[in-house]
């Protein structure tokens, strides 16, 4: 969404949801959260974002930063016994339940990097070790102080089908035709839900994500490893360097059939865009230009010798709406989206 007025403002179009009497979840309002450039940044097509007031009636009070960070998450890993978290990538909540959706690579990362003890069992499964995965939630600034709440990965499966060939990724052989996967987060505490960003729809009129049209993505860039200091038997300190970025750029081509096709070396069915995207971008959300829906997943920036360039592939997630999740009962994204039971978005228009 952009503001009319004389120089336009990027925004995207959040829900916030509560928990209803029956059980459920329920949309408490609609807010178009303000993407604007933090003080000296200087460059409108990638940037830190200003973290100004979010105040919606009836509930919604927090600072933009708190207010995204419950739908999009920085990914962690953590070995017991050290004393480094480890920053892995970015994923976005599609549930008030806790699914989560990032980049295949981005759980594969413990493999690539062998540490944790994980061992691939085979292209869809693998043994943990003793690894914990997690995401770090951030605290209301306004109304709970500073920090972080981490909660755990409880699975990770993928969306996509089997393939000939494997994904480019060191010593996985994952023979998957999308760089892109689901995982279930345990919940922040009772009754409270995540909020989750509304994702392309079966059926989805639109040229939103047409070449020529603006994507906008948002996720954490630039992270680093911490430094952990236990400062109780549940809480622990260190530097948490968790910034929002956003990366914005022109749909440059779109290859629906990658997967035979193999035209670029993303996997599977996705599209090239004019877009930043440095290290810690992958699984990031990318919206369309209207800003409301997320039709893509973060998969490949382009680095040359002077570092990342405005290049870039996002997976689309349309293809993966009727592969079946073995955790949730062999159901997909379309069987959820129709039934609501786990809390997804549905955004309607007049013409749909």
């Amino acid at each position: 969404m952009r503001e009319r007025g004389a120089k336009p403002t990027l925004a995207i179009l959040k829900t916030h949801f509560r928990k209803s009497k029956d059980g459920g979840w329920a949309i408490e309002t609609l807010k178009s959260i303000p993407l604007k450039l933090r003080s000296g940044s200087r460059d409108a097509s990638f940037f830190a974002i200003e973290d100004d007031l979010v105040v919606e009636s009836p509930a919604l009070v927090g600072t933009i930063k708190s207010v995204l960070g419950h739908s999009i998450a920085p990914i962690v890993a953590h070995v017991p016994g050290e004393r480094i978290l480890r920053c892995l990538g970015t994923g976005f909540f599609i549930s008030c339940s806790g699914l989560l959706v990032t980049a295949a690579h981005v759980i594969t990362d413990p493999i690539e990097r062998q540490y944790g003890s994980v061992k691939e069992l085979d292209n869809r499964t693998w043994n943990l070790g003793n690894l914990a995965l997690g995401v770090m939630i951030p605290l209301n600034p306004i109304l709970q102080g500073s920090g972080y709440v981490c909660r755990d990965i409880e699975w990770a499966g993928f969306l996509a089908e089997r393939a000939e060939k494997p994904l480019p990724i060191a010593g996985v052989n994952l023979k998957l035709t999308s760089d892109t996967a689901i995982c279930k987060v345990s919940p922040i505490a009772e009754g409270i839900p995540y909020q989750p960003l509304a994702i392309v729809q079966p059926g989805l009129a639109g040229t939103g994500m047409g070449v020529g049209k603006i994507a906008t993505t948002i996720g954490y860039g630039e992270m680093r490893e911490v430094e952990l200091q236990r400062e109780s038997e549940r809480v622990m300190s260190g530097d948490f360097f968790f910034d929002l970025h956003v990366s914005t750029g022109v749909i440059l081509e779109r290859f629906p059939d990658n997967m035979t096709s193999r035209q670029v070396p993303a996997p599977g069915a996705c599209f090239s865009a004019a877009l930043q995207l440095p290290a810690g971008m992958s699984g990031r959300p990318i919206f369309d230009d209207e800003g409301i829906y997320v039709h893509g997943v973060v998969s490949k920036g382009w680095v040359d010798a002077s570092g990342p360039t405005k290049f870039g592939y996002g997976c689309m997630l349309a293809p993966s709406f009727g592969l079946t999740i073995e955790p949730l009962g062999n159901k997909t994204l379309r069987d959820l989206h129709q039934s609501g039971e786990l809390g997804f978005p549905k955004l309607r228009g007049p013409d749909l």
